[in-house]
């Protein structure tokens, strides 16, 4: 039997509370470091979650569940089918940001909760959020996006 899975990524960035939350919900900061897509939502507890790839398609679904603007967000997370074949009747999963100001930086930690266990979806949100965090990091530290070699398997 599957058991549940929890990943967790800690992640310590030169910048503050305000700025992090931007860069987390706006457009104009995400195509920078989350796989060159533009994200969507009206930022409240029940409404939808979307990160577009410039040719409109998406990779999972999303629904916001909690919003503490500079502090907390948490959605779901439910893999596309036709983007996760393998993994498609995964159940949904929970993605929780958590901000930490520590001086003149801020400690970022993003905990996903899957139901399932180990599969081809954890997997991919575990290389995903390395590349994910890593650009926002050094998109907030620097103002360069992170210049990496996309993985194979990765989606750019």
């Amino acid at each position: 039997m599957n058991e549940a899975k929890t990943q967790i990524y800690e992640i310590y960035i030169h910048t503050t509370p305000a700025r992090l939350w931007e860069a987390i919900t706006k457009s104009e900061f995400t195509q920078k470091y989350y796989f060159a897509t533009a994200v969507e939502s009206e930022w409240r507890p029940g409404s939808t979650l979307v990160y577009r790839f410039a040719d409109g398609s998406s990779a999972f679904d999303a629904v916001i569940e909690e919003v503490e603007p500079g502090k907390r967000l948490v959605h779901t997370f439910k893999p596309k089918p036709e983007e996760w074949p393998s993994n498609s009747a995964d159940q949904p999963s929970r993605v929780t940001y958590e901000i930490e100001q520590l001086g003149p930086s801020c400690l970022l930690r993003v905990t996903h909760e899957h139901a399932t266990g180990e599969t081809a979806v954890t997997k991919g949100t575990n290389r995903g959020w390395q590349i994910i965090l890593s650009g926002l990091k050094t998109l907030l530290e620097t103002g360069e996006p992170l210049a990496i070699d996309w993985p194979a398997e990765v989606r750019a």
